[in-house]
């Protein structure tokens, strides 16, 4: 299971979390063009994305939806990442 980066931004009323896609980067300029990084982490679900995040900001244990099943993270993925991670300004 490949690694994705994943990223926590703050501005003044929220935060965002997920992996680095190029998508997320234009809503978020969009949306929030004030946030700023707080943190990074690497992780190969989402789940486990979710629980370090919460270890990081002190919220306890990551509780997953109930029936909701865990989304792994694929080399296709990874390699996609990858790619827009070269040309990320």
């Amino acid at each position: 299971m490949p690694d994705l980066l994943h990223e926590y931004w703050q501005d003044d009323g929220s935060g965002s979390f997920g992996p680095v896609r190029e998508g997320s980067d234009q809503f978020r300029l969009r949306m929030n063009p004030d946030a700023r990084l707080v943190f990074s982490l690497y992780a190969s679900s989402w789940n486990q994305a979710m629980q370090l995040r919460n270890e990081r900001l002190g919220y306890g244990d990551y509780q997953p939806i109930e029936d909701d099943e865990d989304v792994v993270y694929t080399e296709e993925e990874k390699t996609e990442q990858d790619h827009y991670l070269k040309v990320r300004a």
